[in-house]
């Protein structure tokens, strides 16, 4: 059984009109809701054993901001790809993942919408409303966290997995 961990960058911040998209820095907001992610992974349980990360700045302060509250180890196990910044497939990363989730049991990724929310419904084994709702509408700093009934990240394909929870920061 794998599990995979999907995390939207948190809040980017406007405020720099000409500024690439690549390089927007986080909000003040996004800056709470990065360490609230953290935090959330710990108190969950879900600490990645593997995490892979758009390379652009808000992912990047967004996993910084985060790291602090899980053990000092996932650190070591950060990876950094323009590839997720650039994913415009139709199945989101469901191909990157496959190809670099590697021997992690649980595994992370730090990305951007809209192929994060792709990602997370084309997972889904149960296309119920009811499963579905929660994330359509995938907010910023937003967590998935799902089982896959797997022995190996190669065999990663649409509609093998179990949501286990989806968790929004709170509203400042």
């Amino acid at each position: 059984m794998l599990r995979l961990v999907l995390v939207r960058h948190a809040k980017s911040a406007w405020n720099s009109p000409g500024l690439p998209d690549f390089d927007r820095p986080l909000a003040p907001r996004g800056q709470r809701a990065a360490a609230w992610i953290g935090r959330q992974l710990a108190a969950t349980g879900l600490v990645p054993d593997r995490v892979l990360c758009s390379s652009a700045r808000r992912t990047r302060e967004t996993l910084a901001l985060a790291l602090p509250a899980l053990p000092a180890e996932v650190r070591d196990t950060v990876s950094w790809h323009d590839e997720i910044y650039e994913q415009r497939d139709d199945d989101g990363y469901v191909g990157f993942l496959a190809a670099r989730g590697e021997a992690a049991r649980t595994l992370m990724l730090v990305g951007h919408n809209p192929a994060t929310a792709v990602t997370a419904l084309g997972l889904l084994a149960d296309r119920s409303e009811a499963t579905r709702a929660p994330l359509v509408d995938y907010p910023t700093a937003g967590i998935a966290a799902f089982a896959l009934d797997l022995d190996r990240w190669s065999d990663l394909a649409p509609g093998v997995g179990s949501l286990i929870g989806f968790w929004r920061p709170p509203k400042d």
